[in-house]
């Protein structure tokens, strides 16, 4: 029977997941009998969906999002208090690990900008997520996500890029000594969700972590607390603006956390089952207006 479930939402109150009301009107606008088994099963869905995201991550917790699915020549930050996002130079939009990607050639010239804001730096834990596809990958440095005015300069946040061996690098706070490597070798127009993680209240050894394809492949020491207060631009696809190389692939759902995610949760955002949540457990995306016409 035609049917339309409306604003079925999910929220914790002490601890419990409360299902909202819901309201089942044909497709005519018509009200008719709620059907039960399928109020049963989409209920379902969505308490075992609310106790997988409940206390996991909170919108706030979600400092940038770049989904690359606004369309051709737009990049939005799609994260609950967004920066500004430009385009430099020329970016190709291609298919996607998940929708839409953005395919950079290669050349200093063409990359993105994501403004200076404060919620991007000085947090104590920090992740750092994307799906990248490499073209003919080499031993220069290309970078991914960065935030930094140049190498050797103030202001150094943190790095995510490819380098010598064709592997994946990661630091923070321009500790190149510190920096954590996969062991993972990138190969040719390759998918791979790449992860790194610091935890400045983690032990030591034990503050830099950096996981491939949802698996933790490396840990590593660092003396510092949090991420350093650079107040300089964050770049996707290039270390910094002017820097010689830049990356050459695909780079897709790029996300940064200010919170140390962990392994279970790795997993979930790469298989893109990891939504953020508000504080309060609400899912942010709607289940409301369910079609079910047939």
């Amino acid at each position: 029977m035609s049917s339309n479930i409306k604003e079925i939402l999910t929220h914790s109150r002490g601890g419990r997941i409360i299902l909202g009301e819901s309201e089942r009107t044909g497709c005519d606008g018509g009200r008719h009998m709620r059907n039960p088994v399928m109020f049963v099963s989409i209920s379902v869905l969505v308490f075992s969906t609310a106790l997988f995201l409940e206390g996991m991550a909170s919108q706030e917790e979600l400092v940038l999002y770049l989904s690359f699915d606004d369309g051709p020549g737009v990049v939005k930050d799609r994260s609950p208090d967004p920066a500004d996002v430009e385009i430099k130079g020329t970016l190709k939009w291609v298919e996607g690990k998940i929708g839409q990607a953005v395919e950079f050639d290669g050349t200093n010239k063409n990359y993105i900008e994501v403004s200076h804001a404060g919620k991007l730096e000085g947090m104590e834990a920090l992740t750092i997520e994307a799906w990248v596809k490499p073209y003919s990958p080499d031993d220069l440095p290309r970078g991914i996500v960065s935030k930094r005015k140049g190498w050797g300069q103030p202001g150094d946040v943190y790095n995510l890029f490819s380098w010598k061996g064709k592997k994946i690098y990661g630091r923070v706070n321009a500790q190149a000594d510190l920096q954590i490597i996969s062991s993972t070798v990138l190969e040719d127009k390759k998918w791979y969700h790449i992860a790194y993680v610091f935890d400045g209240k983690a032990p030591k050894e034990e503050r830099q972590k950096l996981y491939i394809n949802g698996k933790l492949e490396a840990v590593k020491w660092h003396p510092h607390e949090s991420v350093n207060l650079g107040e300089q631009q964050l770049w996707i696809g290039i270390l910094n603006e002017g820097y010689a190389q830049a990356w050459k692939g695909v780079i897709d759902e790029v996300r940064i956390w200010s919170r140390a995610l962990n392994e279970e949760e790795i997993k979930a955002a790469m298989e893109g089952r990891l939504l953020p949540v508000k504080p309060q457990g609400k899912l942010a995306t709607a289940w409301g207006k369910v079609k079910l016409c047939r």
